[in-house]
């Protein structure tokens, strides 16, 4: 039997025996199988779990830290360089700072319960004693709940009071452009306007007043019911300004001072004085008359030099010629001749002076003399006598 059974082993093939070895690991792991899945399963459920509780806590933690940082710290506040208020009791400059520190609050996302502390901390020179004296008068936990709108009632009342309100709305009614530029006058206009909401209500009325501001060359070319906004009539206005200077660049219009002095009258050139009696038209730099429009002279050759963008009038080479003597370099009124001619008249039409003469006469014949006036008796008859000896000295 022993015999037998090792002949049938070993008389299988190899393939048969890997079909064989193949079906017993098939059959194993068939069992085993089910076993490794639920082994699986349990270990990547559990890992799963561990790591949705960490996250969890992460989250849970970054919620915590951010409501701890919520708004900005005061070197990030201090990194938008916000502006500083030294204390001009000025509206206009108060206004402006307020403005500018708030938009620093906003890029900043600044929690609103350090309004009042970061801004404060810009006061400088008389606000800032203002500001401390304030502090002591409320007590410091007042301070400390004190929001920026409430921040902002004293301190307007301080730093903008309504005598200097009433005072730039009077200015805003009687601004008028003078030598300023367009863009000089808007910022006035603006700055001024700021305060006179209950004057200037509609937009038609900012283009009337805006209108009414500028100068004659502006308004003449400007209708204010051709706009529809403030901006289309500031846009306007520069365009003008532009026209204006290449007019006075062509020479078609007399340049404007800028800053004209009101106790001096601004001093008129010759050739303006003549330009304005004939039109209004000033002379022309090449030709050196009075015409309107483009030179004639302009690309003629100058007929002393022969060179192109001048005439004689202006003609930088030209040489000048005596009519008396034909000489060059003097003008006739200027003609030695004329001036040696002069002199020599002068001094013989001088008369030579009168010399001195006096007259001698007695005491009788100043009596008979009606235009001789005599003192009294004692120097009557101390002439009298006088005379009389000379009469005996000369017999």
């Amino acid at each position: 039997m022993s015999g037998g059974a090792s002949d049938n082993v070993l008389s299988l093939t190899t393939d048969e025996l890997k079909e064989k070895i193949a079906e017993e690991v098939g059959r194993a792991i068939e069992v085993s199988l089910p076993r490794f899945v639920e082994r699986m399963q349990n270990t990547l459920l559990s890992t799963m779990g561990e790591r949705i509780g960490e996250l969890r806590e992460d989250l849970t933690s970054d919620r915590g830290k951010a409501k701890e940082k919520k708004g900005c710290s005061y070197n990030k506040f201090m990194a938008c360089k916000p502006p500083v208020f030294n204390g001009e009791v000025d509206p206009i400059a108060c206004q402006r700072w307020i403005s500018d520190i708030e938009g620093v609050f906003e890029r900043t996302h600044c929690d609103e319960s350090d309004f009042v502390a970061y801004g404060t901390g810009q006061l400088r020179g008389q606000t800032k004693d203002w500001w401390d004296n304030l502090r002591n008068e409320r007590g410091v936990e007042t301070i400390r709940a004190m929001t920026w709108e409430a921040f902002k009632v004293p301190f307007l009342k301080h730093h903008s009071p309504k005598a200097v309100i009433n005072k730039i709305k009077e200015e805003f009614m009687q601004l008028r452009q003078k030598g300023e530029t367009v863009d000089k006058i808007t910022g006035m206009f603006m700055d001024k306007l700021k305060f006179c909401d209950d004057l200037v209500k509609t937009e038609e009325q900012k283009i009337y007043y805006y209108h009414t501001m500028l100068r004659a060359e502006y308004r003449e070319f400007m209708t204010p019911s051709h706009y529809e906004s403030l901006t289309d009539i500031i846009n306007a206005a520069r365009e003008r300004e532009i026209e204006l200077k290449r007019q006075v660049e062509r020479g078609e219009r007399r340049a404007l001072d800028e800053n004209p002095s009101p106790t001096k009258k601004p001093k008129v050139a010759e050739s303006s004085k003549k330009g304005s009696a004939k039109g209004g038209s000033p002379s022309c730099k090449t030709c050196g008359r009075i015409h309107k429009g483009e030179c004639y002279f302009k690309n003629k050759p100058c007929v002393a030099c022969g060179k192109i963008g001048h005439g004689v009038a202006n003609c930088p080479d030209k040489v000048t010629v005596c009519y008396k003597c034909y000489q060059p370099g003097h003008k006739k009124s200027e003609c030695p001749e004329l001036v040696g001619n002069k002199e020599s008249a002068g001094s013989r039409d001088e008369t030579p002076k009168a010399k001195a003469r006096s007259f001698q006469i007695t005491a009788a014949e100043a009596k008979m003399e009606p235009d001789v006036v005599t003192g009294n008796t004692s120097e009557a008859s101390g002439s009298q006598a006088g005379a009389d000896a000379r009469q005996k000295g000369k017999l």
